[in-house]
């Protein structure tokens, strides 16, 4: 079987095969939908790398070539402007109060550990960083895209944005927003993308020796040096925790 004949049967399998029927059994309890996890990312990303996932549950290397891997959807609840409520991705109308006037807050985030960067800074692999997003922000959509990147640990922004929340009074977990300033500047190689729908996925590019990144978009180009933007960030909450044996 070949790679991409493989990568499409992983997901086909995570997606469960029915994804109308899942999605409405979600819409019935208003529970966000999301076929894939960190669980499913580190098995994704072994079959990419061909290497391993080593059952750790967040307590060591995700696969054992030391690659870390992170997963975000962007198929999130809407938030309710008039009652605050969560309203999941495919219905239009709060399920509290009936309002629709709802909003996609577009805010998962990669969260990235300042500390095992710097202390796994040699032995540390890199970062995959898989996204999935709708193609429309439609409740109707039934369209998604899954996108995976890889940064090297040894990328000078991020090292540095390392460094500063490490060294903030606020916390050590870098909230790493996907598609952000900081995601540009940090270097990213896309290495797989995947078009997932109703009719089943589709494999549009794979190559894990990708080694050109993303450009970064005209509203993030900057006269401002590496330590000049670190000099001006607001550093954010701590997400979570990751720990290595």
């Amino acid at each position: 079987m070949s790679k991409i004949k493989e990568l499409e049967e992983l997901l086909k399998t995570a997606l469960g095969g029915d994804i109308e029927k899942s999605i409405e059994f979600h819409k019935k309890y208003n529970n966000v939908w999301n076929p894939f996890d960190d669980g499913f990312t580190e098995m994704l990303h072994a079959c990419m790398y061909d290497t391993k996932c080593t059952g750790s549950a967040g307590l060591g290397w995700d696969n054992l070539d030391k690659g870390e891997s992170k997963y975000s959807s962007r198929v999130q609840s809407r938030n309710c402007k008039d009652c605050g409520s969560k309203v999941m991705f495919f219905i239009d109308t709060c399920q509290t109060c009936g309002s629709k006037d709802l909003k996609l807050p577009k805010d998962s985030r990669w969260g990235i550990s300042s500390e095992s960067h710097l202390k796994y800074y040699e032995s540390l692999k890199g970062y995959r960083l898989a996204l999935l997003e709708p193609i429309e922000d439609n409740a109707n959509c039934r369209e998604f895209v899954l996108r995976s990147w890889f940064i090297e640990t040894k990328n000078p922004y991020l090292t540095a944005y390392a460094k500063t929340q490490f060294n903030s009074t606020k916390s050590n977990h870098i909230n790493f927003m996907p598609l952000g300033k900081d995601f540009y500047h940090s270097s990213p190689c896309l290495h797989l993308k995947a078009s997932i729908g109703e009719w089943g996925v589709d494999i549009e590019y794979f190559n894990t020796e990708n080694k050109t990144s993303e450009e970064i978009p005209k509203k993030f180009l900057t006269d401002m040096t590496i330590n000049e933007i670190m000099s001006a960030k607001k550093m954010g909450k701590e997400r979570g925790i990751v720990v290595r044996k």
